[in-house]
């Protein structure tokens, strides 16, 4: 406001001299030059008011700061309020020397502020205030995610409203909701922090938001942090030539859905080949094509996009010689029974015994093993014993070797080696080596012998060392596959025949003498016979009426019967008196 200059009137100055303020030479001078020593200057009355909060929140005191310059002093000062939208005012205080007066409004708008200042002489002057009143400061901050990988990064944002404005905003956490809380950032304009947890756990987040006035709003939230762990495995480290192994995804932690990856980097190669890529699938199956090592590698994937992998070695083992037959004659669809006569037969019929290592007594170390079986196709006992428990172990059986020692065919005892197998969860004894003859022409001889019998039947030229393993087989050798079979064997063997009607015991009497040997030995099944009302033992006599019949100028004067390995067959040796000698 500018000066206003004021003359003083002469009668002013007049009662001045008159009470003796001024001599009155001075008072002559009134209308000269010495008038202008007279000449004051006056400021006029100012409103110098303030108020601390333009902004703010319901219930939050203002400071209202009355002032005043100029004018003539002695000042006093008044307040009122109106809400914006009103016409009417309200005063908060009447004229006094309050120079300062807090308010706060209840409820929410705009509201008009008056300060009147008023000096000695009257004079008022007066100054306008709007002042916004807002909500209560509430805090609107959120986060990006309730739950992350570890590793990745989650956004706090921070956002308000109501209260004065001029935000403000701060971080904080802790883990396990224990211990003091651990500051990201103090109060600062940030409105948005990103976080990247170093740590897996059960985060608390707290975000603050202040404003100008300095009221504080706070919200918490909580954020899971879970390392996503890859336990990816292989159905096996290492695996035969021709084989598959089985990838098995898995995982834990993490978010989401999870989704795997399957690659394998082949022997003596840089490149990864995928073998299936990211997909819901748990599991791969794969064939490797070379002998060596593999490496794999399984990718597991959240639902976030974060990646954890898992490198493995895979051993590819190549077949031995053992393995490739067997697999070359057992087929998936065969019965446990087929698979053993199949590793049974193969041996029988590619292998023969080493006759002129056996004869000279000189075997070579190579026959006495599988591998010198399969390289050479010739074995004596143990190499039998050994090639067939490998094959028959590759093949999935519970197999062991017997050690002992064997009575061959001229009735001397020579150490020997066979077999025992479980087939079907029952012990069999089994010896390949015997079921295998040498025959004088080279021929290649197959029988079953000795093939899934049971003790009573090994047990007969057979004896086991002492305290070698050896398990209990009391079951009977199966007949359901091999009955054709074992007829055949018994009629193939020199020592005995094999009779099944009443010409085959008349013929085999009439041919055993006509050689001119007077004690043999005749093999029958006894349900062959018993069509002729021959029950049981009784066929003995019977047989041997049959035979004297045949040869009624001999005289049969020994019968010695007894059963025969197999269940359901006898065996009868007879001697005659007066056979032709050769």
């Amino acid at each position: 406001m500018a000066k206003r200059k004021y003359r003083i009137l002469a009668a002013l100055l007049a009662l001045t001299v008159i009470a003796g303020g001024v001599p009155a030479a001075s008072a002559a001078a009134v209308d000269g030059d010495v008038l202008a020593v007279a000449e004051a200057d006056f400021e006029a009355l100012q409103n110098d008011s303030t108020v601390n909060y333009k902004t703010v929140g319901v219930n939050k005191d203002i400071t209202i700061k009355a002032a005043a310059k100029g004018g003539s002093g002695n000042y006093t000062y008044a307040y009122y309020y109106k809400k914006q939208s009103a016409t009417k005012w309200n005063m908060m205080k009447n004229f006094s020397t309050t120079s300062s007066f807090k308010k706060n409004f209840s409820t929410t708008g705009t509201y008009d502020i008056c300060v009147k200042v008023k000096d000695s002489t009257g004079t008022i002057e007066k100054k306008y205030f709007t002042v916004k009143v807002n909500p209560e400061l509430t805090c609107k901050a959120k986060t990006s995610s309730k739950s992350i990988t570890l590793g990745q990064t989650v956004t706090l944002q921070g956002a308000a409203a109501g209260g004065s404005g001029g935000y403000k905003y701060s971080y904080l956490y802790r883990i396990g909701g224990k211990g003091s809380w651990k500051t990201l950032k103090s109060f600062s304009t940030t409105a948005s922090l990103k976080f990247t947890p170093a740590e897996e756990g059960d985060y608390e987040i707290c975000i603050k938001t202040k404003d100008s006035y300095g009221t504080i709003a706070k919200l918490y939230f909580d954020l899971a942090v879970r390392e996503l762990k890859n336990h990816s495995s292989l159905s096996a480290d290492s695996v035969k030539e021709g084989g598959k192994v089985t990838l098995k995804g898995a995982a834990s932690g993490g978010n989401g859905t999870y989704s795997y990856g399957y690659y394998v980097q082949s022997p003596g190669l840089s490149n990864w080949q995928t073998l299936k890529d990211f997909s819901t699938a748990k599991s791969y199956s794969f064939k490797p094509s070379k002998v060596g090592t593999y490496n794999v590698c399984i990718k597991v994937k959240d639902s976030t996009g974060t990646i954890v992998k898992k490198y493995m070695a895979l051993e590819v083992i190549a077949k031995t010689a053992a393995e490739k037959i067997t697999d070359s004659i057992i087929k998936s669809d065969m019965t446990s029974l087929e698979k053993v006569k199949a590793i049974h037969d193969w041996l029988v019929n590619n292998v023969e015994y080493d006759t002129e290592g056996y004869a000279s007594g000189n075997i070579s170390q190579e026959s006495h093993t599988a591998e010198g079986l399969f390289k050479n196709r010739k074995a004596v006992c143990d190499g039998y014993a050994n090639a067939f428990q490998q094959m028959a172990a590759y093949a999935g059986f519970e197999v062991i070797i017997v050690g002992g020692v064997g009575i061959n065919s001229e009735g001397i005892e020579e150490s020997h080696a066979w077999n025992q197998i479980k087939v079907d969860g029952k012990w069999y004894n089994i010896d390949v080596t015997w079921d295998d003859p040498v025959s004088d022409d080279g021929s290649n001889n197959l029988r079953y012998m000795y093939f899934l019998v049971p003790d009573s039947i090994i047990d007969i030229d057979h004896t086991s060392d002492e305290g070698e393993v050896r398990y209990p087989c009391n079951t009977p050798q199966p007949k359901e596959l091999f009955a054709e079979v074992l007829e055949d064997d018994i009629e193939n063997n020199d020592d005995y025949v094999l009779c099944k009607t009443d010409d085959d015991v008349r013929n085999a009497t009439k041919d055993f003498i006509g050689k001119g040997i007077a004690t043999f030995t005749v093999i029958y099944k006894i349900s062959d016979f018993e069509r002729n009302g021959v029950k049981g033992e009784e066929t003995v006599g019977y047989i041997q009426n049959i035979a004297i019949y045949a040869q009624n100028r001999y005289n049969c004067v020994k019968t010695e019967y007894m059963e025969w390995k197999f269940d359901g067959y006898m065996q009868m040796t007879m001697t005659f008196m007066n056979a032709p000698t050769r």
